[in-house]
């Protein structure tokens, strides 16, 4: 966001001239210096802000709230006109402009042509993020999340170990594999029964942004760094999950983010929360002024994820409509510490082989857990059974020795169950095929001589006589070293590249949410739509038959055109996933629209033959009405 100052810096100095006019009108030849400082004076004033939104009409109020509301991100005007009545939508771009043009807003131009607005620093706290606060329902229990999310990540991690999540050949989840992870993760049931599949997109997203899973064939498998880090650092697990969604979310703004933590301080209805975090999820449904409650589904989805995070509480009402909304009490520690507090764990096994393990606890414990014994519930209290067949399933998914001993350890096990659980181990570990790395060294001088060499041998496990060595890996650099000495440079072996992040899969595709880029500030204060220029173009089209490359807004323009009047559509297609895919030709007829929400399609019967198919907008390159053929309509 920019402040007055250096938007007016940056201005050209006739175009801070002409502004500077507007503001005291013309007072001869003054210096430069002179015309900033005045100018800034007088459009950074916050009373002269006070005044212009004291005096806007309800819908214009809304729209200023809602730009300011975005911070860095901004609004783009096919975004806001979602946000407005349907009889002023045609009075929203030139508000918007008239703003822009006092600096009581700033735009800059996208890549698409489109125009994205934005507000000054100096008037950020002149603009109410939620009015109409109401505050907590005192007769609904709240419902929060507590550390859910930490368990959820463990167990979905577990699930990858053990073999049981698969890709399809489309590069997305197997949808039995969807089903396992949705059938296991049911404490957000309470609250909505699609919210447990959101939470899975929320993970997966994670887990192959931080590259902890990868995909080898159609089968997922736990990259080495992931256990890794819940080894020695899984204490910073949720601080982990809370940066990287900070950085998706809000780009890694996190003043802005607790902004609208402190708003939600106190609670207030899910409509307002709602609008509140609207800017971030344009394409969900705005709620209406006297809207109070919310289904899950219209919810914004940073609202849904701040509630998994834990951040927040929902109060639902019987027939599973979320009422009000507040921060959580871990939120406010979260915002006074600047870190995630580290909340105590608590596990018992008892003798039967049952194991009650608060979701608090180490996330090494929850995950190998989750891998070596069978979970009943999903609570913050879990329940789980040790079992011999699950505990060697576990074993064989890929745990060391030294791993599987310290389980025993960390989940305090009685005499019974530590004595069985040796048992198991010795019946995986006593017996076991090895990789071991051989050093072999044809020169029977220099092989004899790094037979008496001490500090060589301590780094070798087995001598080889007439052959060479069996090594210790963990030496094999300072080997390599010592080698040279003699004169030998045996070669490198190759090195298999890291794991890279699963892309386009479904997750990643339901998880994104559109974030408009960086662009200088526009100073030329012109329509964003110029209609003579608009209407040349669409009569050109009309009758010369040319393609026209339009955005989006155009676009919705000539696609409702074609749908009132029932005229056939040419357009030329490419696959919105693949920019460097071919590009074909179709002949269509627009039967219904999408225009509501992302993603935007329209319902079209193909010609000839009237063929239905559903055409979504972002693929369609070019586009040109066709008058030759009006009956393919009837």
């Amino acid at each position: 966001m920019y402040s007055v100052q250096i938007f007016l810096e940056n201005m050209e100095k006739p175009l801070l001239r002409t502004m500077h006019a507007k503001a005291y009108g013309q007072q001869g030849l003054l210096n430069n210096s002179r015309i900033l400082s005045d100018t800034v004076s007088f459009f950074a004033d916050v009373k002269r802000f006070a005044v212009f939104f004291e005096k806007l009409e309800p819908w214009q109020k809304t729209i200023i709230a809602l730009i300011y509301g975005s911070g860095p991100r901004g609004l783009e005007l096919s975004e806001l006109r979602l946000a407005v009545p349907a009889e002023k939508r045609d009075a929203l771009e030139p508000f918007t402009l008239a703003s822009a043009k006092d600096l009581y807003l700033w735009r800059a131009k996208t890549e698409r042509g489109t125009f994205v607005y934005r507000g000054f620093l100096d008037f950020a706290e002149c603009v109410p993020l939620c009015p109409g606060k109401t505050g907590k329902v005192a007769d609904i229990r709240y419902t929060g999340y507590a550390g859910m999310l930490d368990w959820h990540v463990c167990e979905v991690l577990a699930s990858v170990k053990l073999g049981k999540l698969r890709m399809n050949g489309t590069g997305n989840l197997h949808r039995r594999s969807l089903q396992v992870c949705e059938e296991t993760l049911t404490f957000s049931k309470v609250v909505s029964p699609e919210a447990a599949h959101d939470e899975i997109v929320l993970i997966l997203q994670f887990l192959s942004g931080k590259r902890w899973i990868y995909q080898e064939n159609s089968l997922l498998h736990v990259a080495p760094v992931a256990f890794d880090f819940l080894k020695r650092s899984g204490f910073r697990l949720r601080n982990e999950i809370i940066v990287w969604w900070l950085a998706e979310r809000f780009h890694g703004d996190t003043e802005h983010f607790k902004l609208f933590l402190r708003a939600l301080d106190g609670g207030m209805s899910a409509a307002s929360a709602e609008r509140l975090f609207w800017p971030f999820d344009p394409s969900c449904c705005l709620p209406g002024a006297d809207a109070v409650s919310v289904v899950w589904s219209s919810l914004a989805r940073p609202l849904r994820e701040l509630w998994m995070l834990g951040f927040v509480d929902f109060a639902v009402d019987k027939e599973q409509r979320i009422v009000s909304i507040a921060a959580s009490d871990w939120s406010r520690e979260w915002i006074s510490s600047e870190m995630s507090p580290v909340p105590g764990s608590q596990i018992s096994t008892l003798p039967n082989f049952e194991m009650i393990v608060s979701v608090s606890s180490a996330p090494r414990v929850l995950f190998m857990a989750a891998c070596l014994a069978s979970v009943q519930n999903d609570e913050p209290f879990l329940r789980f059974i040790l079992k011999r067949e699950t505990y060697m399933e576990g074993l064989m998914s890929g745990f060391a020795e030294n791993e599987a001993k310290s389980f025993a350890e960390w989940i305090a096990a009685p005499e019974n169950v530590s004595l069985a659980l040796a048992e198991w181990n010795a019946s995986h570990f006593g017996a076991s095929f090895r990789t071991v790395r051989l050093l072999k060294i044809s020169n029977d001088e220099v092989r004899k001589n790094l037979e008496k060499f001490p500090q060589f041998v301590e780094m070798t496990e087995e001598v080889i006589p007439g052959y060479g060595f069996v090594i210790k890996t963990e030496f094999e650099k300072k080997i390599r070293e010592l080698l040279h000495h003699y004169g030998l440079e045996p070669a490198e072996d190759s090195v298999e590249a890291a794991p890279e992040a699963i892309r386009g899969a479904d997750w990643n595709k339901e998880f994104w949410l559109p974030w408009p880029a960086e662009a200088q500030p526009d100073y030329g204060f012109k329509a964003e739509v110029d209609e003579a220029k608009l209407g040349l173009a669409m009569g050109a089209t009309k009758y010369g038959g040319e393609y026209r490359k339009l955005d989006t807004f155009d676009m919705f323009k000539v696609l409702r055109y074609a749908h009132s009047t029932g005229t056939p559509l040419g357009a030329r297609i490419r696959n919105s996933d693949d920019k460097n895919s071919l590009v074909h030709e179709i002949h269509f007829v627009i039967r219904a629209l999408h225009l509501s929400k992302n993603p935007f399609y329209a319902e079209v019967a193909l010609q000839p033959g009237n063929t239905p198919s559903d055409v979504p907008l972002e693929s369609i390159s070019e586009i040109r009405l066709l008058y030759g053929n009006t009956s393919a309509s009837k």
